[in-house]
């Protein structure tokens, strides 16, 4: 038995980390970003965050805690929700959804938009940009010209390390691989070191910002498209229930959500957004 865990650690290590601290610290992330953590997560919540520990020379969770609670603890509550977060994105992951990005929902956004219409597109869980890339390669692969007409596409995260990246637009040729290769080819500029920059048309269509999904939205005007894919699974079911309401005063009639393969929309949403194929739902009224 190590010290910590005789002392009343529910994980082996270094670090003392009670039951009591895995509960603060659920309740912290909850309340900041809406993840809803287990009691099995304990020990990944102690391997992410162990780190942190080491970082601020701190000796137990218990100390870390109070600091990420205290009135100067703003900063490395960011920390440790984005230890905390899953990152796992890629280029054109879950495919079908951009497949009817572009057969389906496209024809008529570029119509408009040629017709000097506005469309606007939202990546809510961007994480480092491969999904609003994926959307921005979709979107010129319908409408070429789109970046000198009035589209573009909003990306957010609440990590701003993720944020950062996906403003860079910097990628290996291996994570590109998934995208059409005469898309990424024409669309990214060739970096150092075999890797790839996002060139000037797809970083004039995307915008970066970081946002919580359970804190403010500021955006005033509505989308057209919402890519909102495998972040609610993280959620509680009253906090999916919630984001799936927020969603809908911020849809244009016939507006299409896409979310992750696993979810589904749940609550008051339901009401006004109609299954429209694979994990696939438009908001009625057009």
């Amino acid at each position: 038995m190590t010290a910590a865990a005789g002392r009343g650690s529910i994980v082996e290590g270094e670090f003392v980390f009670t039951a009591e601290d895995f509960r603060h610290i659920a309740q912290m992330l909850h309340a900041h970003a809406g993840i809803a953590l287990n009691e099995g997560k304990a020990a990944l919540v102690y391997s992410r965050l162990a780190k942190r520990l080491r970082t601020l020379g701190l000796t137990s969770f218990r100390d870390y805690c109070a600091l990420v609670e205290g009135v100067d603890g703003v900063d490395e509550r960011q920390k440790m929700t984005a230890a905390l977060t899953t990152n796992v994105t890629r280029f054109y992951r879950e495919p079908h959804h951009f497949d009817d990005l572009r057969d389906r929902v496209m024809p008529e956004l570029a119509a408009r938009a040629r017709a000097g219409g506005r469309v606007r597109l939202w990546s809510a869980a961007c994480s480092n940009g491969q999904e609003p890339y994926s959307m921005a390669l979709t979107v010129l692969q319908a409408l070429p010209e789109a970046a000198e007409l009035d589209v573009r596409i909003l990306a957010t995260d609440i990590d701003p390390n993720m944020v950062a990246q996906g403003h860079d637009g910097v990628y290996s040729e291996e994570a590109l691989e998934p995208a059409p290769v005469t898309l990424w080819r024409k669309y990214f500029d060739r970096a150092d070191r075999g890797q790839w920059v996002a060139g000037p048309q797809l970083k004039r269509l995307v915008s970066f910002k970081e946002l919580n999904l359970i804190g403010d939205w500021p955006m005033k005007g509505k989308f057209d498209v919402i890519f909102c894919r495998n972040v609610v699974i993280y959620f509680d079911d009253a906090t999916q229930e919630r984001v799936w309401k927020r969603f809908t005063p911020l849809m244009n009639p016939g507006a299409t959500l896409y979310i992750g393969h696993s979810e589904r929309v749940s609550g008051p949403a339901t009401s006004q957004l109609q299954t429209a194929g694979l994990t696939t739902y438009r908001l009625g009224g057009a």
